[in-house]
């Protein structure tokens, strides 16, 4: 299973649905170890409209017509190798990984990237994902090949896989996308409709580089150099293909890429979500919008997400419960391209030899089931996932889990969280946006981009800038597991038309310490509840919303609103003797646009009898 390891050279797999890493670009491709190495070979595919994809196939040693050998299928947007300019590199770990294993290795360029023609007209856009069905049919074509494709990847990789399954083409027969992203805009780059600014902008620059678009380049000027240096970028280049007019090709495939989308220009032009600008748009690289296609293709899709990488659980969930395919889906406590340990009750590591060999068993045995062996899709469907705080897997077919139970636990005095409402006070708490409380530089929302590993240190100083409410210690242990929400009396006050809401779960040791569990943040413009009925499949576990431009609407000012706010979802066991946390906040300018810019606002939030606010959680019995 490809992954990166927590370093600057690390591979390049972590994108924005869109998302990759400006801590971990593109590793150079070394010369292959070890007693029997791959056969590699570097050439161009043409698809059917022409444009050439740079292609790297890895065989078996010694593979000869007739061998029959299943594919792995990668598409890469980071390039599919870097070489030092005039060198050739060689296998890199995931090609003789998959080679040792009697698999044929095939990853591909994206176009528009990397050493392949054409232009990129939109991120995760329609062409390029449709790509993999040529080359799939390409793979088939082949002697050695016996005529079944798997198609993988992490993050931007695991997009495309997961989209390639959309496309109805007989020799895909299985995926296994890791810490993708199901939908790009709720799930990554607009939560909420929050943008996630700080994050995005040197990821974007990071994309500018590796296509040279506008002629950027490591050299363009000190920010390009140390980001090229921070990344192990500087010297590297796509690997051409083989031949003496690779070099040559190489250059003029890149030309073609330096009018590439620009991520930051669309991400801020496209405020909601039905944003449209010719082949841009947010829900061109959904999933959920291709659930009819997919289901179509009844290809088995094996997943592996982490609770607290963005929003990819929530993504693994509104896959499950919206796609029939069959499924093996696994979330756990790993961060962005499950690399590392990603517990908040446990310091992050990266994960040991023992625990990477058993996440590469996983895929190895689905791969060989339904890409070697051929099996037909036998309909089961389960979701095996971590609990927090207790360290145990449990396996579930139905979501949510069988047993749960909604509890409310109600906003009141004196800072309380109550089983039940304050029937005889009534009153309201005032917020106000602070810029210097955020959740950190290693976060949920930075992994993604970065596939740093997850650290939330204790919040206990930060909640003290913010406004909470917490419940008495429990009496018996209490285990959540799956989507909450948070439903606030919100009367809007000085800069509140165009605000936000962010909000934080948070268990509460006896002895003071304050652990992040996840959150929920709202754009207050897109607080627009829709009709149930016009909820998707994949959206059943969501507070209904379009997030479209005709239903935002400024927030007034002076009257009191209610609004809800969706938990990204979680497993946490909370102990007898621990307390239930909910921290309420105007901004996080750690990794979200602060709303409104200048940074000047403030609400405040109702309690009490006929000024209900509540906060949702699913108790599994």
């Amino acid at each position: 299973m490809p992954r990166r390891p927590l370093s600057a050279l690390a591979a390049a797999a972590a994108v924005l649905a869109l998302a990759a890493a400006p801590a971990a670009a593109v590793p150079a491709a070394g010369p292959a170890v070890g007693p029997v190495q791959p056969q590699l070979e570097s050439r161009y595919v043409t698809m059917p409209d022409g444009v050439r994809l740079a292609v790297d196939v890895h065989l078996p040693a010694g593979t000869r017509a007739g061998a029959g050998l299943p594919t792995v299928l990668v598409t890469q947007r980071y390039w599919r190798a870097a070489v030092r300019v005039g060198q050739p590199g060689g296998a890199g770990e995931e090609a003789r990984r998959w080679t040792a294993r009697g698999y044929a290795y095939v990853v591909a360029d994206l176009r528009g990237t990397g050493a392949s023609f054409g232009t990129l007209t939109s991120e995760l856009g329609a062409d390029a994902t449709a790509d993999s069905g040529p080359l799939s049919d390409w793979i088939a074509a082949q002697p050695w090949s016996n005529g079944r494709v798997g198609t993988t990847g992490v993050s931007y990789g695991g997009d495309t896989a997961m989209l390639a399954t959309s496309l109805g083409n007989h020799h895909i027969t299985a995926a296994a996308p890791v810490s993708y992203d199901f939908d790009p805009y709720e799930d990554l780059v607009r939560p909420g409709g929050a943008l996630i600014e700080p994050r995005l902008a040197p990821y974007a620059l990071l994309l500018r580089i590796l296509d040279q678009a506008g002629g950027t380049t490591c050299e363009t000027d000190e920010r390009t150099r140390r980001l090229c240096a921070d990344t192990g970028l500087t010297g590297l280049q796509p690997r051409p293909v083989d031949g003496p007019d690779g070099p040559a090709l190489l250059a003029a495939a890149r030309a073609e890429h330096a009018d590439n989308a620009n991520l930051v220009e669309m991400a801020n032009s496209g405020a909601h979500r039905d944003y449209r600008d010719g082949p841009e748009s947010w829900t061109v690289g959904s999933v959920g919008e291709r659930t009819e296609a997919v289901e179509a293709g009844r290809v088995p899709v094996l997943t592996t997400a982490g609770w607290l990488d963005a929003g990819t659980a929530n993504g693994v969930l509104s896959q499950f419960t919206g796609l029939s395919n069959t499924q093996d889906d696994w979330i756990g406590p790993w961060n962005h391209g499950a690399a590392s340990l990603a517990d908040p009750f446990q310091p992050a590591r990266p994960l040991t030899a023992a625990e990477r060999g058993e996440l590469d068993r996983r895929t190895l045995a689905f791969f060989d089931r339904y890409v070697r062996g051929g099996a037909r899709p036998d309909g089961r469907r389960q979701v095996h996932y971590y609990t927090f705080n207790e360290g145990v897997w449990r396996t579930t077919t139905r979501w949510p889990v069988p047993g749960t139970r909604t509890r409310r636990l109600h906003l009141g005095a004196d800072h309380m969280l109550g089983r039940q409402p304050d029937d005889h006070r009534t009153g309201s708490d005032l917020l106000r946006l602070d810029p210097t409380a955020g959740t950190g530089p290693l976060d949920r929302w930075n992994t993604n981009l970065s596939g740093d590993e997850v650290s939330y240190p204790d919040r206990a100083a930060v909640d003290a800038k913010l406004l909470g409410y917490t419940s008495a210690p429990l009496t018996a242990d209490t285990r959540v597991t799956g989507n909450g929400k948070v439903t606030l009396d919100v009367t809007g006050l000085e800069g509140s038309a165009r605000g936000a809401l962010h909000v934080y779960l948070e268990d509460v040791a006896p002895d003071g310490r304050v652990t992040y569990l996840t959150e929920g943040q709202l754009a207050l413009t897109e607080r627009k509840v829709a009709d149930r009925g016009e909820n998707p499949d994949w959206r059943r576990l969501r507070t209904p919303r379009t997030y479209a431009a005709e239903d935002a609407e400024d927030f007034p000012q002076g009257e009191a609103q209610r609004v809800t706010i969706d938990l990204q979802p979680v497993s946490v066991l909370f102990r007898a003797g621990e307390r239930i946390r909910l921290t309420v906040a105007a901004a996080n300018p750690d990794s979200f646009q602060v709303l409104p810019a200048d940074g000047r606002a403030s609400y405040r939030i109702g309690w009490g009898d006929g000024r209900a606010s509540v906060l949702e959680l699913p108790v599994v019995s």
